[in-house]
């Protein structure tokens, strides 16, 4: 099996001037803890995630962009990448997720709870 058949295909992105706020927003909605965050021209710019957003609001300002926060060194994955070393990377170095890249482009995110749902089914 490939990461392309359990990601969850166009996940939520949100740009590098949007707020604290909005991605907290973003996430309370959809019940998501992790979002891409993209630059003008739709490549991946970093990655934000529950966590992050809990730590920022002990200093920051819901207005503050999200590029003052977010992580810039993601570890990505190809959509044809292996499960098996998909999940490896997430255990070995504790990774609650995975941009799926095409491109530089966000075409999904592998997350535990991904691998989880395949366990059960």
């Amino acid at each position: 099996m490939r990461v392309t058949d359990i990601m969850t295909a166009r996940p939520l992105t949100l740009g590098e001037n949007d707020s604290l706020e909005t991605a907290r927003r973003l996430m309370q909605d959809m019940f998501i803890r992790h979002i891409p965050i993209v630059d003008q021209h739709g490549r991946l710019a970093g990655l934000v995630t529950q966590r992050d957003l809990l730590v920022a609001s002990l200093r920051k300002d819901e207005g503050t962009p999200i590029r003052e926060i977010m992580c810039t060194d993601v570890t990505t994955v190809s959509p044809q990448e292996s499960l098996r070393r998909a999940a490896e990377i997430m255990i070995y170095n504790k990774y609650g997720c995975l941009p799926v890249l095409v491109e530089g482009r966000p075409e999904g995110i592998v997350t535990e709870a991904d691998f989880l749902k395949l366990a059960i089914f």
